[in-house]
Order: C-alpha cells, then sequence, then structure tokens
C-alpha cells in the first residue's frame, strides 16, 4: 500500500487543542480569539471531506469560525427536518437530499441567497454551474460545493479474476448501455459464485438512473406524471439480477445495514454505481486500512447509457443559510469559501469533484485517484439529467422506496407495480401543498 501524503496534517495538528469530534452526533467546537470571533453553528453529516473543510476554515479565519454539529449519515435528512421544524440553532446546514429544498422553502426555513452574492461583486461559479438545482422561484438557496455526477466504479481485481475486460473497454468502443452492464454482472457471478457483478444502494433514487438519463422527471415540477418507463425497465433488471445473485440484494442491504463503501472495499464486487464522492471514500478506506486490495486496484468510468449522446445524473451538494439566523453574515462567507478556488482545493485533495473546479482541481484530485484514465473519465465534460427533482421530489423518493421492495420480493407483478407506483404518484400530487 502507498503512502499518500495529506493535505490537511498541519492544520489537524494546529487544530488538535480545540477540538472535539466524536463518532455519532459529534460536535467540532471552535476555538475562540481574543477577539472573540463570530460563531457560527453548522450542520452536516459524518463524512472526512466535511470535516477537512470546516477545519481549514477555521484554521485560515481568525474573525469567524464554525462550530459543526456532525450527524450520522443514514438518519441525517430526518434528523436535520426535525431540528429545521424546531428552528434549532442552525445558522447553516448541507443539504443531502437536494429535492428537501421545496419543502424548507415553502416552510420558509431557507434564506434567499442573491443579495449576498451580488454584494461580492461577482457570479458564483458554482451556483452559475448548476443554476437549474440553485434556484426555486427565482430565489437562490444552495450554494453548491460539490459538483453532481454518478459513475461506474470498479475492481480491476474482480474482472480478472472473472477473465472479462474492464468496463472502460466498453466505454471505449460505444458499447456501455445498461445491456451490457447487466450482461457483465452476470458474467462475474457465473464466473465465481463468491464474486458479486455489481451494486446499487437502497436510497429510492437510485432507481431513477436509467429515467434520468432519458429526461424522465416522474413528475413535473406542475404536478404532471411523466413516463414511469424507464423506472420499471431498470427495476426489471435488478431484479433479474438480483435473482441470480449477480447484484446485491436491495433487501439483504436494508436488514443489514451493509453501507455500499463495505461491499467495495471487501472485493467481491465488480461494479459500484454511486456518485462523485466516492473517491473521497477510496482515500479514507486506504488511509484507515480497510481496503482487502491495493489502492491502484479499482478504476472509474462511465455509468452505463442507452442515449446517443452520454450523459450521466446527478445532482451537486451544497449549503443552506436558515431564514432565522441571527449570523447570516458570517454563515454566507463560510459556505461561500467552501465554494470558492480555497474549498474547491480542499475537497480536490480528498478527491472530491467540486462543483466549480477550478484550474487546478486536476492536478490535485489525480493524487488521490488511481492511475491510468480513471482521472479522464472523472473529469471529462458531459451532460447532467436528473430525474425527480421536484418539489414532489422527497415523497417521491421515499415512496418509491417502499414499493419496489414489494416488486423485488416477487409480492407483485410488473403490471401491479405500475399501477400502484401510478396511484402513489396521483396521490402524492393531491397532497403536497
Amino acid at each position: 500500500m502507498r503512502k499518500r501524503t495529506y493535505l490537511l496534517v498541519t492544520v489537524l495538528v494546529l487544530l488538535c487543542t480545540g477540538m472535539l469530534f466524536a463518532a455519532g452526533g459529534a460536535e467540532i467546537t471552535a476555538p475562540k480569539s481574543d477577539e472573540g470571533p463570530v460563531v457560527i453553528s453548522y450542520y452536516t453529516w459524518d463524512d472526512g471531506s466535511h470535516k477537512a473543510l470546516i477545519d481549514t476554515f477555521n484554521a485560515t479565519h481568525s474573525h469567524i469560525q464554525v462550530n459543526a454539529q456532525i450527524l450520522p449519515a443514514a438518519d441525517y435528512e430526518t434528523k436535520l427536518t426535525t431540528l429545521l421544524s424546531g428552528r434549532a440553532d442552525i445558522d447553516a446546514f448541507m443539504e443531502k437530499r437536494q429535492a428537501d429544498m421545496f419543502g424548507q422553502y415553502t416552510n420558509g426555513y431557507l434564506e434567499p441567497l442573491d443579495s449576498y452574492i451580488k454584494a461580492t461583486g461577482k457570479p458564483n461559479e458554482a451556483v452559475e454551474a448548476f443554476k437549474s438545482s440553485s434556484v426555486i422561484n427565482g430565489d437562490i438557496v444552495v450554494i453548491p460545493w460539490r459538483g453532481g455526477a454518478y459513475y461506474t466504479y470498479y475492481n480491476k481485481n474482480v474482472f480478472k479474476k472473472a477473465g472479462i475486460p474492464t468496463p472502460d473497454y466498453y466505454v471505449e468502443r460505444g458499447e456501455w448501455t445498461w445491456e451490457k452492464f447487466e450482461e457483465v454482472s452476470k458474467a462475474i457471478t457465473a464466473a465465481d459464485p463468491k464474486l458479486v457483478g455489481s451494486t446499487i444502494y437502497i436510497w429510492g433514487g437510485q432507481g431513477f438512473f436509467q429515467a434520468g438519463q432519458a429526461g424522465d422527471s416522474i413528475v413535473t415540477p406542475d404536478g404532471k406524471i411523466d413516463s414511469i418507463e424507464n423506472v420499471i425497465k431498470q427495476l426489471e433488471m435488478r431484479k433479474r439480477l438480483e435473482d441470480v445473485g449477480a447484484m446485491w440484494s436491495l433487501i439483504d442491504m436494508k436488514v443489514t445495514k451493509l453501507h455500499y463503501s463495505k461491499q467495495f472495499y471487501d472485493g467481491n464486487v465488480g461494479m459500484l454505481l454511486i456518485g462523485e464522492w466516492f473517491p473521497g471514500q477510496m482515500v479514507v478506506g486506504e488511509k484507515d486500512g480497510l481496503l482487502a486490495f491495493d489502492f491502484e486496484d479499482w478504476g472509474i468510468t462511465r455509468l452505463p447509457c442507452d442515449q446517443e449522446e452520454y450523459v450521466t445524473v446527478g445532482l451537486p451538494t451544497g449549503n443552506c443559510i436558515t431564514s432565522y439566523s441571527k449570523k447570516k453574515d458570517a454563515a454566507f462567507e463560510f459556505i461561500n469559501w467552501m465554494s470558492g478556488p480555497a474549498g474547491a482545493a480542499v475537497a480536490a485533495s480528498y478527491g472530491v469533484l467540486p462543483a466549480a473546479p477550478g484550474d487546478a482541481a486536476r492536478a490535485e484530485i489525480a493524487k488521490n485517484l488511481p492511475k491510468g484514465n480513471s482521472i479522464d473519465y472523472f473529469l471529462e465534460p458531459k451532460g447532467n439529467n436528473t430525474a425527480n427533482f421536484s418539489p414532489y421530489g422527497t415523497r417521491v423518493e421515499t415512496e418509491f422506496a417502499t414499493i419496489q421492495e414489494d416488486f423485488l420480493l416477487g409480492n407483485m407483478t410488473v403490471d401491479q407495480f405500475r399501477t400502484k407506483f401510478t396511484k402513489t404518484l396521483n396521490d402524492i400530487i393531491k397532497t403536497t401543498y
């Protein structure tokens, strides 16, 4: 295992005497200077790159300090909703499930950010890069710091054991379709039953890859049902793969609470379809000695795609300011810094794709990716569609996650699923504010 240089060693040493960081609902207590810095309360979830961003900001800003509340990722959305509804002491927070912004905006929890950005004297590059997912009713309500894109992450050793080419081979030949993905997944498990061809995680939105690439909205922003046929197509593929052990069972993942990173770390999964944040998790996995293989034995390439022109899916991850915060200017300075060049450099050093990378991002990201063509696929210009980004999105994702379980367990036919999902969507449209 090769040694890796981490950008923030010096910063962490400087901060270690003033910091409390524990697992679970942890808190990073910001140090105070003699001048009495403005201390903002900031909520996010447990991720190494998030902690690094906070630590770096605190180490380089004496007039503002971030007192971060770190919640477990698994139930972050639920806890955040409860905290916001109770108007807890939150000046700013990171949005994990982006469609939640619509409900937060309607309930008056989000501060419009247009005037703060205007006061900087220039457009925010991260917002401009993801304008369609940063604005509600003409108001900018979030500033992205991490870009949004899904990829195929693959284990080279698994493909070698199975005796078949890695996915980038098919990408280069224009053959990396969903049909080929299914074929390759089955071939891996057929070669060795101890190997799992592929895995897609339990989140409801993970069932909308093909729909998003096709431009389907599931439910349009004005409350009309769009085509659900690509949702059904992907769900049928998942069942076929699960039935032969070529895809990790969604039900087993839910019951055992097995995280996708653990699946991939253990070295028996051929392909993982997940977002742009995963290289950062691989860096942490190597650092913590969790990988059952060498760091160079994995790769990144495109998401399978049936469209004539390649398009991925995904939304950026960004930060919001609460409407009731009494420290909005300080909160804005922090989240604006995170989206800018300094924040992007920290994110890139963890292998994370910044929303506005800048010229230095490629070199920084390359240090934390395996050698070869992974960097080319990670940073290539690409279209990005996203299904289910609407005021109905959170409920659609939640309801779909439940209904798909019944289908995967064999408790309903395709026609029964289509009928039930359509009825559910109509109910959501009628009862959403």
